[in-house]
């Protein structure tokens, strides 16, 4: 069945509380929907009523209604989320919604007054990556994800990315792996592909290292399943990061992260 968007505003009878949203309940729909009439009523305060421009006005009161409602449901499934969508999220029962959607925006919150010098970029904060290396990282977000230990393995929940999120995986105090020359640093994962936007042949992603701070690059590949060690070359502590670098969603399914001693230690 088609319908026209015209048609559809036609229909001043809308019930816009009727429509089934999810929303926090620090988010309130009715103070946004005032907002926005507020502005209209503003804007046509003074002008001649006639019948065409009172037509009109009840088509922009709907949408603004409806543009309301739609607002309201995005602070809901933000707060659904913690409060803010930042980066890559662990998937659960709760948000696993946002794997379904034909898009994911990556979002982050800035404190009051800060500033972002170059507008085509988001300013990027990291606690691992020392900050005067932030300009060479290539990404849009930095989130850092805890990772289980079982049996000396640290196991990668299934994690939720999109394009530019760059994951740094830290144990699950947040610290590092503490290597000396000639020990590894071993990452295994596999994606999940069963969704309609993800490419059955795999997704492109790349994976690297950071050393003492410093982000260092290292595979790049489009595959279905990820395998990347690092030998330490220096003594240090260490971090393995995954960046998506496909043009939509990537959700890394399961793997795990190991060290290896060099022989003889």
């Amino acid at each position: 069945m088609k319908i026209k968007i015209s048609e559809m505003f036609e229909r001043i009878d809308v019930n816009v509380d009727a429509i089934k949203i999810e929303e926090d309940s620090r988010v309130d729909k009715d103070k946004i929907r005032k907002m926005a009439l507020d502005k209209i009523n503003a804007r046509e305060a003074g002008t001649a009523a006639s019948p065409a421009h009172r037509k009109t006005s009840r088509r922009t009161v709907v949408l603004a209604a409806a543009a309301a409602a739609l607002l309201a449901a995005a602070l809901g499934a933000n707060a659904a989320t913690g409060g803010k969508l930042f980066g890559a999220i662990v998937l659960n029962d709760d948000n696993r919604h946002l794997a379904q959607a034909p898009d994911y925006a990556s979002m982050r919150e800035e404190s009051p007054g800060s500033s972002i010098n170059d507008v085509n970029k988001t300013a990027l904060t990291s606690t691992i990556i020392r900050e005067e290396q932030l300009q060479s990282v290539n990404a849009g977000s930095i989130t850092n994800i805890a990772l289980e230990e079982q049996d000396g393995r640290f196991l990668i929940p299934q994690l939720l990315t999109g394009n530019g999120d760059l994951v740094i995986f830290t144990k699950e105090e947040g610290g590092g792996w503490e290597l000396e020359p000639g020990d590894e640093l071993s990452i295994r994962f596999k994606l999940d592909l069963t969704h309609n936007y993800s490419d059955p042949n795999g997704e492109y992603m790349e994976l690297g290292f950071i050393r003492n701070g410093e982000p260092i690059k290292g595979s790049f590949d489009k595959t279905p399943s990820f395998d990347y060690t690092v030998t330490a070359d220096e003594a240090g502590v260490y971090y393995l990061y995954t960046e998506n670098y496909s043009a939509g969603k990537i959700i890394i399914d399961s793997g795990a992260v190991s060290s290896t001693l060099k022989p003889g230690s």
